[in-house]
C-alpha cells in the first residue's frame, strides 16, 4: 500500500504569501453604489403607442387642478423588467411644506406596473443664501431614486418670497401658477442624472 505525502510540494504556496487577492467580495458592497447603478440602468424606453420608433418622455406639466401631470404614457425597463407608466393627472406632491422664499427639485418617478409618484424634495436650498433665483435652483439636488423605480421627470419649484407652499394629498392645491402658488420649471428625464 503507498503512503500518502504529507510534506510540502514544489507548487505550494509560501506561508508568508497573502492570500487575500483570491478572496470573494460582494458584488455592491455599498447600498448607494448599487442605487446609482439602478437609477441609470433603470430608464424609458419609448412610448406605448405600439411602434416603440422615436424616444417619447412624459411631456411632464402641471396638473389640470392639482400637483403635475405625466402627459404621455412611456415603456420604462426596471431591473430589466420592460413595465408601463400611464398617462396621469393630478400627481400629489408629497404632504408638507415648502418655506417662504426657497427652491427644491421633487422627482417624478414610477415602479414596475404603477402609475406615476412624485418624491421629494431632495433638499431646500434659501434663495436668499444666493445671488439669483437660478443659482440657488441649481444648488439644489434631486432626492435619491427608491429602489425598483424608473427616474420620469423632475420639478424645480420655487415658494413665492412671502409665502409658504403647503401641500396635503386631495386638498387641491395648484402649484406652479406663479403669484403666491411658486412657479414651477419641469424637466423630462429617460434616466436618472448623473450629477444632480
Amino acid at each position: 500500500m503507498a503512503e500518502k505525502y504529507v510534506g510540502k510540494k514544489f507548487d505550494d504556496p509560501a506561508l508568508n504569501v497573502d492570500p487575500s487577492v483570491r478572496d470573494i467580495y460582494d458584488s455592491f458592497p455599498k447600498e448607494a453604489e448599487r442605487r446609482s447603478f439602478q437609477g441609470i440602468a433603470n430608464r424609458v424606453i419609448g412610448g406605448t403607442n405600439g411602434t416603440q420608433g422615436p424616444l417619447i418622455t412624459i411631456g411632464g406639466t402641471l396638473g389640470t387642478t392639482a400637483g403635475f401631470k405625466i402627459t404621455n404614457g412611456v415603456t420604462v425597463v426596471i431591473n430589466g423588467v420592460v413595465s408601463e407608466c400611464i398617462a396621469q393627472d393630478n400627481l400629489p406632491l408629497p404632504d408638507g411644506t415648502l418655506a417662504a422664499n426657497t427652491v427644491a427639485k421633487y422627482l417624478i418617478c414610477t415602479a414596475a406596473g404603477t402609475s406615476g409618484t412624485v418624491i421629494g424634495p431632495g433638499n431646500v436650498v434659501n434663495k436668499a443664501d444666493y445671488d439669483s433665483a437660478a443659482l440657488a435652483a441649481a444648488a439644489c439636488r434631486l432626492p435619491d431614486l427608491p429602489d425598483g423605480y424608473c427616474a420620469l421627470g423632475y420639478v424645480t419649484l420655487q415658494a413665492p418670497e412671502e409665502t409658504a407652499l403647503v401641500f396635503a394629498d386631495g386638498d387641491g392645491y395648484v402649484t406652479g401658477t406663479g403669484g403666491t402658488a411658486g412657479t414651477a420649471t419641469y424637466v423630462d428625464l429617460i434616466c436618472m442624472p448623473y450629477d444632480m
